[in-house]
């Protein structure tokens, strides 16, 4: 299991050695190495034991997904921005199949420009219509979290500097929004997944689901997990883990491949050296 406060000291002495501005996550320490609850007992908060290794961090970040979701799940869902990350909002329209009228809903994310300028990552997205209302997470709104507004906003925002250090350093990151998504980034392509059981609640139809899926209209967060990287491993966020995936080929590799079945097939032998 990882330490999160040594991962957090090595990540802050790189950004010395490498004469950047310094990098630092105080609260990120705290919460790694001390109890933070204000009186409550770590054992009296729902905790998902998928998420084994930070609980403060992994709680605060749950928070956050539980309010985008309920958020989306409106008779009149609203825009929920979370600054740094993106706006999620839903496309909702009309269809006639089988003889009645569907209504297909389709969650929707937008990239927020400081994360894409990072290392100019290719989103597609689509903007929020004007008449949507727009909400941001904010502590105010988080109610259900024992923590002081101090520690719940600084623990967010050092999540995200730490995850634009790993993007800055050309690593591939999963960020994980529980019942929610995923957003998957590799190299400078970015994917944003969604739960199947969030995509259900949405629209309450397994057919609708099923459509959205299969005309792509919606990638499912199952297609993603094991999406592959140049470097075999992604950063997972908010868990603070590596995690390892399939290797993905580099331009080079496929530059390589490319001449050497061009070298096969001026010898007449047929084949494809990528399967």
């Amino acid at each position: 299991m990882t330490n999160l406060e040594a991962l957090i000291t090595n990540i802050e002495h790189c950004s010395k050695v490498d004469d950047c501005s310094t990098v630092t996550f105080p609260t990120l320490k705290q919460l790694s190495v001390s109890d933070v609850l204000m009186g409550c007992e770590l054992t009296d908060i729902e905790l998902d034991i998928s998420f084994p290794c930070f609980p403060d961090v992994v709680t605060i970040w749950s928070s956050v997904s539980k309010h985008v979701r309920e958020q989306l799940l409106q008779k009149n869902p609203r825009a929920v921005s979370i600054t740094g990350l993106g706006t999620f909002h839903i496309q909702k329209w009309l269809s006639f199949e089988n003889g009645e009228v569907l209504t297909f809903q389709r969650p929707v994310f937008l990239l927020s420009k400081t994360l894409a300028q990072i290392r100019e990552l290719q989103h597609t997205s689509v903007p929020v219509p004007g008449e949507i209302k727009k909400v941001s997470v904010n502590y105010k709104i988080l109610s259900d979290v024992p923590y002081p507004e101090e520690v719940v906003q600084n623990c967010m925002q050092e999540t995200l500097n730490f995850f634009y250090f790993i993007l800055r350093n050309r690593g591939d990151t999963d960020f994980i929004l529980k019942d929610v998504g995923t957003l998957a980034i590799r190299g400078t392509e970015v994917t944003m997944a969604f739960c199947e059981d969030f995509l259900l609640s949405l629209n309450k139809s397994t057919y609708v689901v099923e459509k959205l899926l299969t005309m792509k209209w919606v990638i499912a967060d199952k297609e993603v997990i094991l999406s592959p990287s140049h470097f075999c491993r992604v950063h997972q966020f908010p868990q603070f883990e590596i995690r390892a995936v399939p290797r993905r080929a580099s331009p080079m590799d496929k530059e390589i491949i490319t001449e050497f079945e061009s070298a096969l097939s001026s010898m007449g032998i047929q084949g494809n050296v990528g399967d």
